[in-house]
């Protein structure tokens, strides 16, 4: 976890039963919203079978509706994600929506802090991003992978 990211907690209500945050993307700025169905888990690696995703370069963000820093990049993802809209897909996954199973999708892809950041292969293999996570690194890796 970097100096960047937000330690991932558990958060409940004084019902102590899961709080629900809202995503905070959405299609119309470029960057697809996905849950745990839209990935396998197979030989201990992370895979994404979603279809718009298949067989494309691209980038998947793991964040929490309730993180600074993942809303303080969110504008920066978006702006790259809807530049690059016909060359590769961008997604996001709250990690926070236990309706769609996303908490155990965090557990599967090692995410301890939030923003985490992965490439996607053409093959759906997700690799995390270990660089700092901002505009121009961000910037230079979509180009290096066109």
């Amino acid at each position: 976890m970097t100096s960047s990211q937000c330690k991932m907690l558990n958060h409940t209500n004084h019902n102590n039963t899961p709080t629900i945050y809202k995503d905070l993307f959405h299609i119309d700025n470029g960057v697809h919203e996905l849950v745990y169905d839209d990935f396998i888990f197979k030989n201990n690696k992370l895979y994404i079978k979603n279809n718009f995703f298949k067989l494309h370069k691209g980038f998947v963000m793991f964040y929490a509706p309730w993180c600074s820093h993942c809303k303080q990049f969110k504008k920066e993802y978006e702006n790259i994600a809807l530049d690059y809209i016909q060359n590769m897909p961008f997604g996001a996954v709250n990690v926070e929506n236990v309706a769609k199973k996303n908490d155990q999708l965090r557990i599967l892809a090692n995410v301890e802090g939030v923003p985490t950041l992965f490439m996607i292969h053409p093959d759906g293999y997700l690799q995390e991003y270990k660089s700092e996570i901002n505009y121009d690194n961000l910037l230079y890796q979509v180009n290096m992978n066109l």
